[in-house]
């Protein structure tokens, strides 16, 4: 029997080249670009958007602010479990605004920061802050949203993740 230790050689390093070519040609092609952007018609559009959430939310309409988010979007809370898809944030913003009472003064200001695109997707980095004259002095807050820009041109919230800012005391 014949050694075949260069044959076996050459199949190994033609395997690992060809190996070599596809990887490279696959990461190549499958590459998403990415774009921070802190001003801009396209940073614009997501406040559009997010402003849409605020007046909803002023206005105490679940629904409004619900319609901001997708199908299966998650939302997070502190203090509270997940809310899963749109119904469930929607009952989420429901209970909330049920507390509140309608004379009540709201208030409430969202700004994005920060936006990083990646095609039809988008992670927003924002803040803001609401106020009720009958509970007393606004409570800030930072966001985070991973957004999905849907079919219709439209972005709709697929992750909301909220964190409020420690109380003076």
């Amino acid at each position: 029997m014949k050694n075949n230790l260069p044959l076996k050689i050459v199949i190994s390093v033609g395997l690992m080249t060809i190996g070599f070519v596809t990887g490279t040609f696959y990461s190549s092609s499958s590459e998403v670009s990415s774009t921070i952007l802190t001003s801009g018609p396209e940073r614009d559009m997501i406040q559009e958007v997010t402003n849409e959430f605020v007046n909803a939310w002023i206005k105490g309409d679940a629904e409004g602010c619900a319609n901001t988010y997708s199908e299966d979007a998650v939302f997070m809370v502190p203090g509270q479990p997940s809310y899963l898809g749109r119904q469930a944030i929607m009952e989420c913003y429901k209970a909330e605004f049920k507390s509140r009472n309608d004379s009540t003064n709201t208030e409430m200001e969202e700004i994005v920061n920060e936006v990083i695109f990646f095609d039809d997707w988008a992670v927003i980095r924002g803040s803001g802050y609401e106020s009720q004259d009958s509970i007393g002095p606004k409570d800030s807050y930072k966001w985070i949203i991973l957004s999905k820009k849907q079919s219709n041109g439209r972005w709709e919230s697929v992750w909301d993740i909220l964190n409020y800012d420690a109380k003076s005391l």
